[in-house]
């Protein structure tokens, strides 16, 4: 079966998120042409509705200005919201009163009231939702998951992440809403919550306790200008030097979490350790954006000749070796988007193949919050 979709914030320009991730997997040619299709859209006017009709082939008469008509028409099966966090409520809302199922870009709400609202009206209406947090189902963190529920790591003991990101100092204007106290688009609620939820996914575990600790290292932020030109510097609002530490559940085990934003001096980086009682794993990679830029997963076990040899020698520990992830069947630069249509064209209704429904990210926005509510130093 076909399913048809009708995108909120769908412009006429190729380079944009929702053409990248929501209509690039599904056009002609592409992976799952077979399994979507476009057949609506909507955006804040009807000449930017008109424009991107056009500019995507879909008749005139489907392109909408208003939420209501598109959650309301008959030839659309699932409605995706892909506009900036702080419209997420108001633009869904209508589509879940139609009872149809509905994709939230990640984060779902500028705060945990909003989330809460919308998931109780999903669950009262018996609809399918999904969050965009296509982090889980990227081919690495399947990876990981595997290996961690498959017991061959033995008893997990402790988790360890770290992160530096040297490439937002200076933003696009078209971002400004980052530094936005409020918003819920801040480097906390989305690097870090795609991150998060990720790992927590694949370590199949909840924080039981958190604790966290957020500064501000760069007192000021820039923004990039459509001619160019880069504004005046402006007080930042929101944090960017962010440690999370915590306990999993069913685990026991001890989680400890720093995102650092830097300077270009810094290269970017992502590393993440998992430390069980048989083995490890290491997931290492260049971009912090792990949703989007996949890390290469390493495997270590005690060698099995450990035993003849001190623990000072050289070579006595273990060593790191690469394992193969295997490759997507998304052919393409999809930003992660299309792994969770396949999973949702499958049918499985499965946060592990489809991203997480409404009800599921609630916790995620209750510990983004959790994280600034807990500051120690601003």
């Amino acid at each position: 079966m076909v399913i048809r979709i009708g995108i909120i914030g769908l412009s006429a320009d190729p380079a944009a998120w929702a053409t990248i991730a929501h209509v690039s997997p599904f056009k002609a040619g592409a992976p799952l042409a077979d399994r979507f299709k476009l057949t609506a859209l909507a955006t804040s006017n009807p000449d930017s509705a008109k424009a991107a009709a056009k500019a995507h082939g879909i008749p005139a008469e489907k392109a909408y200005s208003n939420p209501e008509d598109i959650a309301n028409d008959p030839d659309v099966d699932l409605v995706v919201v892909s506009v900036k966090v702080t419209m997420h409520k108001q633009l869904a809302m209508p589509a879940l009163y139609a009872k149809k199922d509905v994709f939230v870009e990640w984060p779902l709400a500028k705060g945990v009231a909003e989330a809460e609202e919308m998931a109780a009206l999903a669950t009262k209406q018996g609809v399918k939702t999904y969050v965009g947090l296509q982090g889980r189902v990227q081919g690495a963190m399947v990876k990981v998951k595997e290996l961690v529920s498959s017991g061959a790591l033995g008893r997990i003991t402790s988790t360890t992440i770290l992160g530096t990101d040297g490439g937002l100092l200076n933003l696009p204007e078209k971002v400004r809403i980052v530094n936005e106290p409020g918003s819920g688009a801040s480097i906390l609620s989305v690097s870090v919550g795609h991150t998060l939820d990720a790992i927590l996914h694949a370590l199949s575990s909840e924080l039981s306790s958190l604790m966290a600790t957020t500064t501000i290292t760069y007192p000021t932020i820039c923004f990039t200008t459509s001619d160019g030109s880069l504004s005046a510097p402006e007080p930042k609002k929101g944090a960017d030097n962010i440690a999370v530490s915590g306990t999993l559940t069913p685990s026991g085990a001890a989680l400890s979490y720093h995102y650092l934003l830097t300077s270009p001096a810094t290269p970017s980086m992502f590393q993440w350790i998992i430390c069980g009682e048989k083995g490890a794993l290491k997931m290492e990679g260049s971009s912090f954006t792990i949703q989007m830029n996949p890390p290469k997963v390493y495997w270590a076990e005690p060698p099995k000749d450990s035993g003849k040899k001190s623990m000072y020698d050289a070579g006595a520990g273990p060593t790191w070796k690469e394992i193969e992830v295997p490759e997507s069947g998304m052919k393409g630069h999809f930003g992660g988007v299309a792994e969770l249509y396949e999973g949702i064209a499958k049918g499985k209704g499965k946060d592990d193949v489809s991203g997480p429904p409404f009800s599921v990210a609630n916790p995620l926005v209750f510990k983004s919050h959790r994280c600034d509510l807990n500051n120690h130093n601003h």
